[in-house]
């Protein structure tokens, strides 16, 4: 069906007051009715009203499936070409209704949504999903560009490695992809002061090629080598070092490899798991090395909810070249069912994990851990759903049990994110308040009471620097938002940190030890502000700035060293 909209405005030559962006400029050719024998369809178009002038954003269909593409990933420069050629044509058919003013809302923000929470392509700055820190960049594993098989849709230069067809119908092609990102990091007093220091600043490499082999509708091959290089003295294992290995290699077989929710979907082979906003399987980004997974992964999705089965194993992270393998002493497996649509006003997700490590240390004990978690998420917005005006809220809580050697385990974590985003297309901004509470041990010689986040997102608190793991731990966090330019966001939060137990540890990720429990009786363990701000340049680049600081508090200081943080990380990303 094409539906034709047009508009004759009886004051066109009447000069507007409003802002520049809320009318085409006279020197722009309008966005006009196309002639009748075009077929546009598939562009998706959204009406808005500003004033009295009618404005109308073009979306191009995306390359995400199950994470779809939201907003437009055509410029409005481009639009504008293509319509040149239809500018004098119209002008003779219409000619009264050259006053017709379009507001053209086509922005440079991109946004994806899905299981694991919001994301943007490096085109695009991110703007967040409620309680969680956004990955900074895309999923190439669930692209879909299926859509470049219609030549007129081939406007990005290297939509020619994005369609290669492989038959006459095009039905089986290639996609060929790439992520470049180069970072300069400056920490300061890492982990207080404890231990050797990179005094100088470090510079983080990334690439990570990629190819997608499509066989029909229900087959494909997918394949991502990562080079990860550091070069500091003193690389953090697993996150910054990792010099070629294969990052993913996998097989599917789905119902419909085109539909966001095609009914039953299999994964077979090593694959990035990111689960609900990452709290417990995540894929790590915001670090230099991602992290990964060996194994199966069984889906059932519908426009009302997806449930998984997954059974897994974590990929070992090693410094040198092609020597990752599966972690033979941990098994992961599980049923998360997500994005379940109560209403428009309540959503959730609900799951249960068991998790096997064959070697677990907590304290001065060695033993191996069974723990089994069973939790839930409620939320009113979906993941990477665009921002829009008014409330939203994110609440997940989850309980552990099970055993550590000769003793039981019972722990238990919540989180919740409230916020009210402020309407408006430019300087859209939210503010909103974190709070999470992360049982610890209580000292108890039968039971364990430290929680396990397992395999969770980098950033855990705050939008890139992250000291402290989720594990004994209280938190709040004030956070704000904000959404300068059309192709510039901003995060600013300040953190505040307890220990939920002081018979408890102070913990980084992996439950990996920072401080004892028995130096000191404190709670308060001090406090991170943050600030990051991304910046769109052009359609495959994107720019970040992170800086971060850490305020010690009163257990740190009384469990020396105790030195105050500086984190300084600038950015850049290309990606095709």
């Amino acid at each position: 069906m094409l539906l034709a909209v047009g508009t004759v405005c009886s004051h066109a030559q009447t000069p507007d007051p409003r802002p520049e962006h809320a009318v085409v400029q006279a020197d722009r050719p309008p966005l006009t009715p196309l002639p009748a024998d075009q077929d546009w369809g598939f562009l998706r178009i959204r009406f808005h009203l500003q004033g009295d002038t009618l404005g109308m954003g073009v979306e191009r269909p995306g390359p995400f499936r199950g994470r779809r593409l939201i907003t437009a990933s055509m410029q409005y420069e481009q639009l504008c070409s293509r319509h040149d050629k239809r500018k004098d044509d119209f002008e003779e058919r219409f000619p009264d209704e050259t006053g017709v003013l379009f507001g053209c809302s086509c922005s440079v923000p991109v946004c994806y949504g899905g299981a694991d929470g919001t994301d943007t392509r490096p085109n695009a700055p991110r703007f967040p999903t409620t309680g969680s820190s956004a990955p900074a960049e895309s999923f190439s594993e669930v692209e879909d560009w299926s859509f470049l098989r219609d030549p007129s849709l081939r406007i990005d230069r290297y939509d020619r490695l994005k369609f290669i067809p492989l038959n006459d119908s095009g039905t089986n092609y290639l996609t060929f992809g790439l992520e470049n990102r180069t970072e300069f990091q400056y920490l300061n007093n890492n982990d207080w002061g404890a231990g050797p220091q990179n005094v100088t600043g470090d510079v983080l490499e990334r690439l990570m090629p990629d190819i997608d082999l499509r066989l029909g509708d229900h087959a494909r091959v997918f394949v991502t080598l990562a080079f990860n290089e550091f070069t500091g003295k003193y690389p953090r294992p697993g996150i910054d070092k990792d010099i070629a290995d294969g990052h993913e290699g996998f097989v599917e077989f789905c119902s419909n490899l085109h539909d966001p929710h095609p009914g039953w979907d299999v994964i077979v082979g090593r694959q990035e798991v990111v689960l609900g906003t990452g709290r417990l399987l995540d894929d790590n980004e915001g670090v230099n090395v991602r992290s990964a997974f060996d194994g199966v992964r069984v889906g059932y999705d519908k426009p009302k909810g997806r449930i998984d089965l997954i059974v897994v194993k974590p990929v070992e992270i090693n410094p040198g070249a092609w020597d990752d393998a599966p972690d033979p002493s941990i098994t992961l497996w599980g049923l998360y069912a997500s994005n379940l649509r109560w209403s428009h006003r309540f959503m959730s997700d609900v799951y249960f994990l068991d998790y096997d490590a064959k070697s677990a240390m907590y304290g001065n004990q060695s033993a191996r851990e069974q723990r089994r978690t069973i939790a839930g998420r409620y939320f009113n917005r979906l993941p990477g759903e665009s921002p829009r005006a008014g409330f939203d809220y994110n609440v997940e809580t989850g309980f552990q049990w099970g055993s550590f050697g000769n003793r039981s385990i019972r722990a238990w974590g919540a989180g919740g994110n409230i916020g009210w985003t402020l309407p408006g297309e430019v300087w859209r901004a939210r503010f909103g308040l974190q709070a999470d509470a992360i049982s610890g041990d209580k000292g108890q010689p039968n039971t364990l009471g430290t929680f396990n986040a397992l395999f969770p997102r980098g950033a855990y608190f705050g939008p890139k620097f992250a000291l402290i793991g989720p594990a004994n731990l209280l938190a709040v966090q004030p956070q704000f938002w904000f959404h300068p330019l059309q192709n510039v966001t901003g995060d600013i939060c300040w953190i505040w940190f307890w220990r939920e137990s002081t018979k408890d540890a102070l913990y980084s990720f992996e439950n990996v030890p920072l401080r004892p429990a028995n130096l000191s009786d404190a709670h308060y363990i001090g406090s991170q502000p943050n600030l990051e701000l991304r910046w769109a340049i052009r359609e495959h680049f994107l720019a970040a700035l992170n800086l971060a600081g850490f305020v010690t508090g009163t257990f740190l200081q009384q469990s020396p060293p105790s030195k105050e943080v500086v984190f300084v990380n600038i950015g850049l990303t290309y990606r095709f």
